[in-house]
């Protein structure tokens, strides 16, 4: 199976490794549009704008000497209201050899994103459910031209795709549910055909979504037996991997703040597969890479030693959610400490 490119061990683990005094990706929220209206949606505030300052993000990518740039939310980065911004944050990315890497329907996905997939400037972890245009229409909450507009775009990233040294600047974000579970396996035998990383995450009970959770949410016995079923066919003890930027970010809200978890000061709370609790610790306007970074490391410490007891007392889940399975997220994190 190929690696995704970003959270390779290659590239993740010397950036999580150092992270105890360097933070060097750049995790961002762009507004909180989006052209679907998805069933399981984790975050519906659609009518929250994009306010970032561009200029900060640049002073902050510059003196960080930042590696990596993740877009990962509030909305869609390719919807209209936060298109502008993303192409100009990719600007800077290929300027200075500076990997994206997004989460994304892919819908608005245009001529410009392409070029820059082949390049080898984005990385894409894409929505990926189902193939079935009315199973897509209920979960993306989508018109039909919108579904076919979809696997259109599909198709091309899958003609286009660079894969080096066995690893993909594609993933394929698949989200068990009771609507799409009969499907799982084949949609891991697409990315396994066409060499793009399956990205197994299970249902977060957040946002939107809580009000059906119980509705969708796929039994452990039925992924567990997936897990199975990957060992059977390609030999693959499948684990999802751990995001870099849950421990080695700066992350920046949609109005310039830095947040991290609250529970724990790690730089992305989703991993909890629940409505995340954050702290704000500062706005980039009026902070240095330094500051910002002291700030993180100094919020972190203060919770460590109540993170070292919540490691203990974790299950791990069948897959986990974004960022990885919270046990051993939390696991790497306390072994970078001791």
């Amino acid at each position: 199976m190929v690696e995704y490119r970003p959270w390779s061990n290659e590239i993740a683990l010397p950036i999580i490794e150092q992270s105890n005094s360097k933070l060097s990706i750049l995790d961002l929220q762009l507004g909180g549009a989006c052209n679907l209206n998805c069933v399981y949606c984790d975050t519906p505030r659609y009518h929250d704008l994009c306010d970032v300052d561009l200029l900060s993000i640049e002073k902050l990518i510059v003196e960080g000497d930042i590696e990596w740039v993740y877009v990962c939310g509030l909305g869609e980065p390719s919807a209209s209201k936060n298109l502008s911004y993303l192409k100009q944050i990719l600007k800077w990315c290929k300027n200075r050899k500076i990997g994206l890497s997004m989460f994304s329907n892919i819908l608005n996905f245009d001529n410009e994103l392409f070029d820059l997939v082949e390049d080898g400037v984005l990385h894409v972890l894409f929505k990926l459910d189902t193939f079935n245009i009315d199973k897509a229409k209920k979960l993306y909450g989508a018109t039909d031209e919108k579904v076919k507009k979809i696997y259109e775009n599909l198709g091309v990233l899958t003609a286009i795709h660079p894969v080096i040294d066995n690893k993909s600047n594609l993933g394929a974000s698949i989200v068990p549910t009771s609507i799409n579970q009969d499907e799982l396996n084949r949609l891991v035998d697409f990315c396994m055909e066409y060499d793009i990383f399956p990205l197994l995450g299970q249902l977060e009970d957040a946002g939107k979504c809580s009000a059906v959770f119980q509705r969708l949410v796929v039994e452990d016995a039925r992924l567990l037996q997936l897990k199975d079923d990957m060992f059977k066919k390609y030999s693959l003890t499948y684990r999802m991997p751990i995001c870099p930027a849950t421990i080695s970010a700066i992350h920046v809200s949609n109005t310039n703040k830095v947040i991290v978890d609250e529970d724990t000061g790690l730089s992305c709370p989703w991993f909890w597969l629940g409505d995340p609790r954050v702290r704000e610790l500062g706005d980039i306007r009026a902070m240095s890479y330094r500051e910002v970074v002291q700030s993180i490391l100094e919020y972190r410490e203060e919770k460590f030693s109540e993170v070292l007891e919540m490691e203990k007392n974790l299950l791990s889940y069948p897959f986990g959610g974004c960022g990885g399975d919270a046990k051993q997220l939390l696991r790497t994190y306390t072994s970078l400490k001791r």
